[in-house]
């Protein structure tokens, strides 16, 4: 596990990278809200399918109101990860350049290789490059 600050991410890296760190996953409470705050509606459909990948990743008790401290550090980087890529699709935007500190290394092997493929899926319909920081500096993976 490589431990980056995010304060020096920020100043090196955030002019170029969406940065996803797993001290700071969400700025809000709960799915719903984090939603509204990214797309500026209550858009029900996206929350509705974050929350059914959540389900086939075995969070089966997600909710759109639940509170983001009632699951646990992997489920928590789970649903960013998910709510990314939901995001992404939902707007169209493409290229995205992620950087994630310390995002995968609190998921399970297995759950990391499904993340993975979902990536690795948006990196081919989306452009959606995924990047990690080690040792202070950045390297693409996937």
């Amino acid at each position: 596990m490589a431990i980056c600050k995010i304060a020096m991410l920020l100043d090196r890296y955030a002019r170029d990278f969406m940065i996803l760190d797993y001290n700071h996953l969400f700025v809000s409470g709960s799915l719903r809200e984090e939603v509204w705050l990214l797309r500026q509606t209550d858009d029900q459909a996206l929350v509705a399918e974050i929350l059914l990948s959540a389900r086939e990743f075995g969070i089966h008790d997600a909710a759109a109101e639940r509170n983001f401290t009632t699951y646990s550090g992997g489920q928590q980087a789970i649903l960013s990860c998910l709510l990314v890529m939901a995001v992404v699709r939902a707007t169209g935007v493409r290229d995205v350049k992620l950087l994630l500190n310390n995002v995968m290394d609190s998921v399970s092997g297995e759950n990391r290789r499904r993340l993975q493929n979902l990536f690795d899926g948006m990196a081919t319909s989306h452009g959606l490059r995924l990047f990690a920081a080690f040792n202070d500096k950045v390297r693409e993976i996937g």
